[in-house]
């Protein structure tokens, strides 16, 4: 480490120091202890008046001031001098600051690098500062030995520019680490990759309300992703690389933001200090560049695209697509184009078809065209390695080299196999792709196409006088040539991407209520990076899992209204489960509803066609956070259910179970579109009126195009009364009593009569109301609330269940019934299991405890995890009851752990007490990644093999069965259709075994915290 310069010890030097400061350029070195900081202060200008940005060394900081002007609020910047910090102020008050500190903490310090051996330094002590030419200059120490670091800031009016480096020490990667509590809450990033399950199934919003844990954030990701992070403080954070970062934002909750880049370079930032977060956003916009264009038309607005993979995934054929049109269009089903996905190629990159499964591709387009549609086509830029098109690529040069041997094509893995990728800088190859996408459009009246997969991947060299960020351009000027359909295409980081105007598709999502409010949230985050023309992953979901219930895909539907776009798949008349090969059947209100969110979005076309025009002349998102039209409302920053849809509508469409929810209102004054009432804000709309055919959703009287929304979204068929309960997951003991209150509201403009409140009840269940339950008059905004006391039967099941509050009335149309129904918990309570039930268990605390009730069964349990570098659980068994050929059955009623890995299933071993002995299988579904199958391959004990993933789910139905060393897993919503997980070869396994039921904490981030899983119907048959 360095020695600190020493400060001045006599009133001359500091008399000195002052009069030099008066002059630029200038110069300081940090004080050596704090009893010998000289008192004095000076101040220098930027020698450009008295507007311009000042310098004062205090007692412990450089601080750099920034006036105000017509433009900005003006700020502080605070330079720590003990160990170089930086805090941002503005009025007085911290709006942003570095982390400090050094406790050991992987990610502790504020610029911090690692070494060359891997290990984390930071800057420390600061040990000399200049001011020159309106750069602040200031050097520190480091925690690593022959290691400085140089940071240079560069103020603003608005911002200012980080740039720092480390001198010596051979530092492999720097980064910055941010106090996220400093700045309020965190937003941008666009898709985030979380523990989890993000951005499939999760997208946190704000990201610090989660964890975000972003190891590959780069320009070549497939994520849609931008360098850009803004706060609710109004500031700003722009990291300007082509390298590969890792983000951090709350990970492992350790409340930091940790923004590294995988380079020694130069790290460029740039900090923006705003007055609210569109201005920040705005700011951002002028660096990278907003829309020239959009690439989509007026009908893509108004009229969903509706592709084929989720309907089909890769089973797709000629006969199976012109059925799906079919019905599209005999159901009323309006769209624009019929997308074919992928698999219909005769191999990955040939650019053929498959005559197999379509023997006729061009009375395939005629029939699509014949019905009104336009017809498209899935492409991609890799080609498989037993593509016919591959061997010709590589003789003529047309791929990406291998980055650690140029000398050979770059071999990449992905969802289909092994492929090469298409050199887009090199123009042969450029010309060769492209001209046969154009034979095979003109050959086949194909009109438009969707582009998948990524033009670069990090393993790949890039072309000679190119950088890897480069290729994001060339597949950004390739798609600009074709008609994208409304798929748009997933391009991001650098200003080309910004400013073709793409339409956004999301990543793909899970089919459950989870991925539809990740869907809200994400399209949220990629608005406001910069990408304003978002729709939402196929309506309904699109990763491969279970058909989507029917209220997942209406409320999905009715969500996607309410965006700019609407991106479809997912037939509402019928579909097959992909993971079970069955065919799912939907009722004719799941038609009926599907087809009323397609005709309002079209009707709402003409307001969206206009955000469309006036986002290309500010660069504004159109879908956007309520915080950006109304900053100074406090309860927006954490909505995560609602969004503004340009300026005038409030969209809170309902995004989970249940048929209320509450609404918050910004202040201003807003047109209920379902009621026909106007209620001025700032208000919270408790318990609003959402059954399933309701989407609810507000105008903004006062702003532009409120008229043209009404007359889009205005109704009069909507349930004028709802019934909420509260709490909305009650929890209780068999036998136990305790509280609920409904409260039935009148939202519509007349008095209700005859309005009565009621539960419906499990049976054995009681209740008493301890309240009136009736009223002669429920007049417009009135609400009849009851309390009631509610008794469970004393042999209630632990687990859910439903608990239905029902309110009947007389309206203007007659008498009406409307309900919401919550899921009440029975808890289980830690006992004891009889026999022929035995208990073990594994984990480091072994405080495991266990519980029976008659076929159901609880586990609390810890354990760092369940696999194969540690086995630690709780374990019910049953001893020597698994034949070689043998079944063990039970339903997952439901688990619950602080870490989204923690597992909860059933077992097989020779013996479950000593997993080393053999025969080990384990099924089991994780807290938040879905199912995973794994079993021990090589007798050692040690679980080595692994099958499973897809969304969580309660119920589970798990069942593992035996036959000799064959291990099979399967999975099932409700225990009669079942959907095989893996199967594995356990060649230990040997005569009878153990059977049973296990669960792990799988706590090793989440140190001391437990897991509780409830099974019922466990069953063992040999």
């Amino acid at each position: 480490m360095h020695a600190r310069l020493s400060s001045p010890g006599s009133q001359l030097l500091a008399a000195a120091l002052t009069a030099a400061l008066l002059m630029a350029p200038v110069t300081g070195s940090a004080p050596a202890s704090a009893a010998a900081r000289p008192t004095a202060t000076a101040t220098t200008g930027t020698g450009t008046g008295t507007g311009g940005p000042k310098v004062v060394r205090a007692e412990r900081a450089v601080t750099v001031s920034v006036p105000a002007s017509a433009n900005a609020p003006g700020y502080t910047l605070d330079v720590a001098t003990d160990e170089l910090a930086l805090t941002t102020r503005r009025a007085g008050k911290t709006v942003l600051a570095t982390a400090s500190g050094d406790t050991g903490a992987l990610r502790c310090g504020a610029l911090r690098f690692t070494a060359a051996d891997g290990t984390w330094q930071h800057a420390t002590g600061v040990t000399d500062w200049t001011w020159k030419n309106g750069v602040l200059t200031v050097t520190a120490d480091s925690t690593l030995d022959g290691a400085t670091v140089e940071a240079r800031i560069t103020p603003g009016a608005d911002r200012y520019q980080l740039d720092w480096d480390v001198r010596g020490g051979g530092p492999k990667q720097l980064g910055l680490a941010y106090d996220l509590s400093s700045a309020g809450h965190w937003y941008g990033h666009g898709e985030a990759e979380t523990p989890q399950g993000g951005p499939g199934v999760n997208q946190p919003w704000p990201l610090d309300a989660g964890e975000v844990d972003h190891e590959a954030f780069g320009p070549a990701s497939y994520n849609m992703i931008d360098p850009f992070w803004y706060t609710s403080r109004s500031t700003g954070l722009r990291v300007d690389t082509g390298d590969v970062m890792d983000v951090g934002l709350n990970r492992g909750k350790d409340g930091l933001g940790t923004f590294t880049v995988e380079s020694p370079d130069t790290y460029k930032a740039t900090v923006f200090v705003e007055s609210t977060p569109l201005e920040v956003y705005r700011d951002y916009i002028g660096i990278v560049g907003k829309p020239a264009k959009s690439d989509a038309t007026y009908e893509q607005y108004a009229k969903p695209l509706w592709n084929s993979w989720a309907q089909f995934y890769t089973k797709v054929d000629q006969e199976k697509l012109l059925d799906y049109a079919t019905d599209l269009k005999a159901n009323g089903l309006d769209g624009h184009t019929i997308q074919l996905d992928d698999k219909w190629e005769s191999n990955y990159g040939n650019l053929t078809w498959d005559p197999k499964t379509f023997p006729d591709p061009k009375g395939l387009s005629k029939k699509i065209h014949d019905m009104g549609f336009d017809f498209g086509i899935w492409v991609t830029l890799w080609i498989n390695l037993d593509s016919d098109n591959y061997q010709y690529a590589v003789d003529k040069g047309y791929l990406l080299m291998d980055a650690k041997d140029t000398t050979k094509p770059c071999e990449v893995t992905w969802w289909n196999g092994q492929a090469g990728i298409i050199d887009l800088a090199n123009p042969d190859a450029k010309a060769w792709y492209e001209g046969n996408l154009k034979k095979l459009m003109d050959t086949y009246d194909i009109d438009g196409l969707k582009f998948d997969t990524r033009f670069f991947d990090e393993k790949c060299a890039p072309r000679k006088g190119h950088q890897a960020t480069d290729y994001q351009k060339l597949g950004t000027e390739l798609a600009d040539e074709f008609d994208l359909q409304g798929a748009g295409i997933r391009v991001h980081w650098n200003r080309t991407a910004h400013e073709a105007g793409f339409v956004t598709r999301q990543v793909d999502k899970g089919t459950g209520w989870d991925s539809l409010r990740a869907s809200a949230t994400q399209n949220l985050a990629i608005s406001t990076i910069g990408y304003p023309f978002v729709e939402s992953d196929m309506i309904g979901g699109s990763g491969g899992q279970p058909a989507p219930s029917k209220e997942v895909l209406v409320r999905w539907a009715q969500s996607a209204s309410l965006m700019p776009l609407m991106y479809a798949s997912t037939s509402p008349v019928d579909t097959n489960d992909t993971t079970t090969g069955q065919k799912v059947d939907y009722d004719q209100e799941t038609v009926d509803l599907y087809r009323q969110a397609i005709k309002t979005h079209e009707k709402l076309a003409p307001y969206i066609w206009d955000q469309v025009q006036s986002t290309l002349k500010t660069g504004d998102p159109i879908m956007r956070p309520l915080f950006f039209d109304f900053p100074r409302d406090e309860a927006s920053y954490t909505v995560t259910d609602e969004w503004m849809l340009g300026p005038a509508v409030l969209a809170a469409p309902k995004l989970s179970t249940g048929a209320t929810r509450s609404v918050h209102l910004p202040p201003g004054t807003w047109y209920d579109v379902n009621q026909g009432t106007v209620i001025r804000g700032p208000k919270t709309l408790k318990g609003y009126a959402a059954p399933l055919g309701v989407t609810p959703a507000f105008v903004n009287l006062k702003a532009k195009g409120a008229a043209k929304a009404i007359r889009a979204l205005g109704r009069d068929d909507a349930p004028a009364a709802s019934v909420l309960i509260t709490p909305d997951a009650p929890s209780t003991d068999a036998g136990e009593p305790f509280e609920v209150t409904t409260e039935v509201t009148n939202w519509g403009t007349r008095t209700l009569k005859n309005a009565k409140a009621a539960l419906d009840l499990p049976e054995g269940w009681t209740a008493k109301a301890t309240g009136p339950t009736t009223t002669k008059s429920l007049k417009y905004g009135a609400t009849l609330t009851t309390s009631w006391t509610v008794t469970p039967a004393d042999d209630a099941r632990w687990g859910s269940h439903g608990l239905t509050g029902t309110a009947t009335y007389n309206g203007h149309s007659g008498s009406q019934k409307v309900s919401d129904t919550v899921r009440a918990q029975v808890k289980a309570a830690p006992g004891s299991v009889r026999e022929p039930y035995l208990t073990n268990d594994t984990t480091t605390s072994g405080d495991a405890q266990y519980a029976q009730a008659g076929d159901q069964f609880a586990i609390w349990a810890g354990g760092q995890d369940l696999s194969g570098w540690k086995d630690e659980k709780g374990v019910i068994y049953r001893d020597d009851a698994a034949g070689e050929k043998a079944t063990v059955q039970a339903q997952l009623v439901s688990q619950d752990s602080a870490s989204p890995v923690g597992k909860a299933g059933v077992a097989f071993a020779n013996d479950l007490t000593a997993p080393e002995k053999g025969g080990y299988a384990v099924l089991v579904m994780t807290q938040g990644y879905g199912l995973e199958f794994m079993t021990d391959s090589d007798g050692d004990g040690k679980l080595d093999t692994w099958a499973g993933g897809g969304s969580t789910y309660h119920p589970a139905y798990l069942k593992l069965t035996r036959d000799g060393a064959t291990y099979t897993a399967y999975a099932s919503k409700d225990g009669d259709t079942w959907s095989q997980v893996g199967t594995a070869q356990v060649l230990s396994a040997a005569g009878t075994g153990d059977a049973g039921m296990v669960a792990s904490a799988a706590n090793v981030n989440y140190p001391g915290e437990d897991i509780e899983a409830v099974f019922s119907g466990f069953s063992v048959s040999s």
